[in-house]
C-alpha cells in the first residue's frame, strides 16, 4: 500500500488565529513556522489538495488526520479534528491532546465515508475539507495534513495484445 499527503490549499473559515489565511502557514511542510490561537473561540476549515488524477482508479483504503502543534499558555490543549465532505458534512471526528512540547498527533485510520459503511473513493476524498477546533487553552499549530492510504489500480498493457483490450 502507498500513501499520499493532502494539505489545506485554501481557507474556507477561520476564527481566533493570530494570522489570517492560516492555510499558507500550516501547509508549508515546515515545522518551524506556526500560527497561534489568540481567542477562546477558535477554529479552521480549509479545502484540501485534490488527489492526483493518476489515482482515479486506485482503491482508497483509509485516511488519517495529523496536526503538529504545541500547547500554549496553559501547558495543555486539545483539538477536535475532522474531515468535512461537501455534501455529507463532518465525519471522522477525533480529539487529540498536546503538552508544551511540539509534537504531531494523528487520528486513528478511518476507512469509510460519512455514512459509516460506504467505501472511500477518489471522488469522495476530492470533495473533502479538514476542520480543527481547539479548546480554550490555546495552541500553536505548525502543520495540518491528511494522509491517504491507497492501493494502486492494476496496470495492464499499453495496447491491445492477443485480442485483450488495453489496460486489462
Amino acid at each position: 500500500m502507498a500513501t499520499v499527503i493532502l494539505r489545506p490549499d485554501s481557507t474556507t473559515t477561520e476564527t481566533g488565529w493570530a494570522s489570517s489565511n492560516i492555510h499558507t502557514i500550516i501547509n508549508d511542510n515546515n515545522t518551524g513556522t506556526g500560527v497561534s490561537q489568540n481567542n477562546v473561540t477558535c477554529n479552521f476549515t480549509g479545502t484540501l489538495d485534490d488527489l492526483d488524477g493518476s489515482l482515479s482508479g486506485a482503491t482508497i483504503n483509509s485516511f488519517t488526520i495529523t496536526l503538529n502543534g504545541k500547547a500554549g499558555r496553559a501547558g495543555a490543549a486539545s483539538v477536535g479534528m475532522k474531515l468535512v465532505h461537501s455534501t455529507d458534512g463532518g465525519f471522522a471526528s477525533e480529539t487529540e491532546s498536546w503538552t508544551g512540547t511540539q509534537t504531531a498527533q494523528t487520528t486513528t485510520a478511518f476507512t469509510t465515508q460519512q455514512d459509516g459503511s460506504s467505501a472511500l473513493t477518489f471522488a469522495y476524498m476530492n470533495n473533502c475539507s479538514v476542520n480543527i477546533a481547539p479548546n480554550t487553552q490555546g495552541i500553536t499549530v505548525y502543520e495540518l495534513y491528511v494522509t491517504v492510504d491507497y492501493t494502486a489500480a492494476a496496470a495492464g498493457y499499453g495496447n491491445d495484445v492477443i485480442g485483450v483490450a488495453t489496460a486489462n
